[in-house]
């Protein structure tokens, strides 16, 4: 689990909801995927949340 994970469920739980950890872990690691492939094509990463 990495510390961004933790941030995050925390700021998630702070607003009333629980993230399983391994979930949150899952999907940090894809967003981080997701913006490393774009940036080696020079690409941008926009993210939105409602």
């Amino acid at each position: 689990m990495s510390d961004a994970t933790a941030s995050w469920t925390r700021l998630r739980a702070e607003d009333g909801e629980t993230i399983g950890m391994e979930i949150a872990d899952v999907i940090i690691k894809g967003l981080a995927a997701l913006v490393g492939s774009a940036r080696r094509q020079n690409q941008s990463v926009y993210c939105w949340i409602a």
